[in-house]
């Protein structure tokens, strides 16, 4: 008798880590890996720099933390009705974690279309063969997202700013180990600021504040048993899409004809969404090239230095370099 408690104690330990995973917005382990490998490389001279991003603080689930949490919140921005659903999420909140603030080397105009429109990110996943994660956009600020193994949630937009985006997210996570399936309810709050390297690379500075409750007073208690373990996770997955986001810059600064034919097999987006990424897309490209070039003594560059490298057999043309 007590091991089958310990067993479904375990179940829904599992359970409620996963539902937090969804919640966060359904990112694997191991998703940069597996989309790096997938790369067709039509320049081989042009190595792809590390992927990676910088931890500038650490994530915090302490009181001061929380209370400079709430206190950031666009209160002021939002309806009586979203007021109080947020209020809900606060009053009755399980776990509560301030994730990491990461710093991203990524453009502003990329990070905006992805959080503008998660489904172009979950169709590029499922292009990858890394994530058969589902979303699907049905109001203007509502998403609907399915994870294919009975977990499925909403994510609405009550807030969007220029540098921060506040989401509440529903979810359930079904098993046919667990009686009921499992509830839960989030407030995501993510903060931007956008910043320039010495070199004028630009740099995204992020962090996101999580708050979620749990109806069951069941899993209420568990979830507060395991939060270092949920907040592990939470922080990995705030890592994994900010790693996907630096993934994107750097495919669409070293491998445009990639970019282009993998936006052409996305599902999920409509034409408009497909020409909006391919713009960034080519924007991107033109602004690393005009960054390396300069780099490199070119004051200014033209379109032929620009796509010289991508041109096979071509030689490369400099123009008005420094000292002439």
């Amino acid at each position: 008798m007590r091991s089958s408690g310990v067993a479904g104690q375990r179940r829904v330990l599992r359970s409620t880590a996963f539902l937090l995973t969804l919640l966060v917005g359904g990112a694997n382990a191991g998703l940069l890996h597996a989309g790096e490998a997938d790369l067709e490389n039509p320049a081989p001279e042009r190595d792809f720099p590390p992927l990676h991003v910088d931890v500038l603080r650490k994530g915090d689930s302490s009181q001061d933390a929380l209370k400079a949490a709430i206190e950031r919140l666009p209160a002021g921005k939002l309806t009586d009705g979203q007021v109080a659903r947020v209020r809900s999420v606060l009053e009755n909140r399980s776990l509560f974690r301030q994730l990491p603030t990461l710093a991203v080397e990524a453009s502003p105009e990329v990070h905006s279309y992805f959080v503008s429109n998660p489904e172009a990110a979950v169709g590029i996943w499922r292009v990858l063969k890394i994530s058969q994660f589902d979303l699907r956009k049905t109001e203007p600020t509502v998403w609907f997202g399915d994870a294919k193994d009975g977990s499925e949630g909403t994510i609405e937009v009550l807030h969007h700013g220029p540098n921060s985006v506040l989401l509440h997210c529903d979810g359930t996570y079904k098993s046919p180990l667990l009686p009921r399936p499992i509830r839960a309810t989030s407030i995501m709050h993510l903060r931007v600021q956008p910043k320039k390297a010495e070199d004028g690379s630009p740099i995204l500075v992020q962090d996101l504040d999580l708050f979620v409750t749990f109806p069951s007073q069941t899993v209420d208690t568990v979830a507060r048993l395991i939060s270092p373990v949920s907040h592990l996770v939470a922080d990995r997955n705030f890592r994994e899409l900010s790693l996907f986001i630096r993934f994107m810059q750097v495919a669409m600064e070293r491998q445009p004809g990639w970019v282009e034919r993998t936006v052409q097999r996305v599902e999920g987006i409509d034409r408009e969404q497909r020409e909006e990424l391919l713009t960034v897309s080519a924007r991107v490209f033109v602004d690393g090239r005009k960054r390396e070039l300069s780099s490199e003594g070119v004051q200014q560059a033209g379109l032929e230095e620009i796509l010289a490298p991508f041109q096979p057999g071509q030689p490369t043309v400099r123009a008005q370099q420094s000292g002439m």
